[in-house]
């Protein structure tokens, strides 16, 4: 399991760029009315707009910022902390998006798409966090074998999660599916175990159990959100933008 999080990292890196969540822009032309347009970014509601003079994508107006004019009277050029690559792996976009809540994509050289914040809702963000939780939970399980020797990590649960534990174990049993008592445990059964060691914590970079309870919260509620197909998958754009890269330090930590 040790290069279990290199190697899935390669697969997000290599398969799940920007690409993936990037939509075309759409756009007006310099001459346009902008109260015209913004009429109809409203209707749309768009944010955003590309500009374009002879069919080439020139520069954007925010929707916020039209008025009386002409479109080329608001036109804003392209700035370099605006533009990401279209092989930009999503882990990277994300690091970007804390910044800003919007990105314009180079296709050779031009920019032909855009990605918003909106888009972190995408089936491809879905995928990838379900991964980085799933794998997330198969190093707690490898930790805590490692850790409690002869099953001493029951201690740390509830008889009711205990039992919990038991009764899927034993209807596995009937399937041929059984594993170890631990690899019945939930999630949330591992947050807490682990969660007990302050050491423990401390190696995957929280200085204290709250800390640590506060993150495994959040994550818990991300995964299952996730897991229930709920349209949105948290409420809090940059929260979630945070919480899931602070799951990638976190990983790399058990690695």
């Amino acid at each position: 399991m040790k290069n279990s999080y290199t190697v899935l990292r390669n697969i997000f890196e290599k398969s799940l760029s920007v690409n993936l969540l990037a939509e075309n822009i759409i756009s007006c032309k310099s001459d346009d009315d902008a109260e015209k347009i913004k009429k109809e970014m409203q209707e749309r509601d768009f944010d955003v707009y590309g500009v374009s003079e002879e069919e080439i994508i020139i520069g954007y107006v925010l929707r916020e910022k039209l008025s009386n004019g002409i479109i080329k009277d608001y036109t804003e050029q392209f700035k370099t902390e605006h533009l990401i690559s279209d092989s930009t792996s999503i882990i990277e976009l994300l690091e970007f998006l804390r910044e800003r809540s919007y990105l314009f994509i180079l296709e050779k050289n031009k920019v032909s798409k855009i990605v918003t914040l909106a888009d972190l809702h995408k089936q491809p963000i879905r995928m990838m966090v379900f991964s980085l939780i799933s794998l997330f939970e198969m190093y707690l399980t490898s930790s805590i074998k490692e850790s409690f020797t002869n099953e001493s990590w029951k201690d740390m649960l509830s008889e009711e999660r205990l039992k919990k534990a038991k009764d899927l174990m034993a209807s596995r049993k009937e399937k041929n599916e059984a594993l170890t008592l631990l690899d019945n445990t939930q999630l949330a059964d591992k947050g807490t175990i682990i969660g007990k060691s302050l050491e423990h914590i401390k190696q995957l970079g929280f200085e204290s159990k709250n800390q640590w309870k506060k993150f495994f919260g959040k994550l818990e509620q991300l995964r299952n959100n996730i897991a229930h197909a709920q349209e949105e998958i948290f409420n809090d754009n940059l929260e979630v933008i945070n919480l899931v890269l602070q799951l990638d330090q976190v990983l790399k930590r058990f690695e």
